[in-house]
């Protein structure tokens, strides 16, 4: 497999859950932990968002770039991140190592929840390129949508159960409990939504 180059350019603008949210749910009414409440959100959401949580795919809105030497099999480019909202933009350095942009209105997006490509539409051919690692690069916005609302309900589900289950548990090791890593409904959660294999 080519060496892809992918970074994360922006962020996403809010989290899949709300302090009002895990308030509700431990029934704390003050203010005095809300810091720690949020710093439980921000770290049970980057457990399951990519590109290294547990669900494997992109929650709420963020940006991203891929980098690729040249599109692969059928002129493809596979978009590791999904689901892809848009394509914002491809760029690409010429034979003369000089960058060009191409229309990405020329190119389809095609994928679902699980997977991701481009590929030039009729009559529209991929240009010769440099011989670079980054020769070709695609910036995308993935995610459900664009605030938390947009997040599946048992995503966001699994992520106010991990909140709860680490505000309650707050080391590593409960002495003479026994306890598992994650509990089990949070689990099961994440299984219904993880990133699949697409042959």
């Amino acid at each position: 497999m080519a060496r892809q180059i992918l970074k994360r350019t922006q962020g996403p603008d809010s989290l899949p859950v709300t302090i009002s949210d895990i308030k509700a749910d431990l029934r704390v009414q003050d203010t005095a932990e809300d810091d720690l409440l949020n710093s439980l959100i921000a770290a049970a959401t980057d457990f399951l968002d990519v590109p290294n949580g547990a669900i494997g795919k992109a929650l709420v809105k963020q940006a991203w770039t891929l980098s690729v030497r040249r599109a692969g099999c059928y002129g493809r480019i596979d978009l590791p991140v999904t689901p892809v909202l848009e394509i914002s933009g491809i760029e690409y350095y010429d034979t003369d190592n000089a960058l060009q942009t191409l229309d990405a209105a020329d190119f389809y997006l095609v994928g679902a929840e699980d997977w991701a490509y481009i590929e030039p539409r009729p009559g529209v051919v991929w240009p010769g390129v440099y011989d670079r690692a980054d020769a070709i690069t695609v910036t995308f916005n993935a995610g459900f949508g664009e605030n938390y609302a947009d997040v599946p309900e048992t995503i966001r589900q699994a992520i106010r159960m991990l909140v709860a289950h680490w505000y309650e548990n707050r080391t590593a090791v409960v002495v003479g409990v026994s306890t598992a890593e994650l509990p089990m409904a949070v689990q099961a959660l994440i299984n219904m939504n993880r990133k699949g294999w697409v042959a």
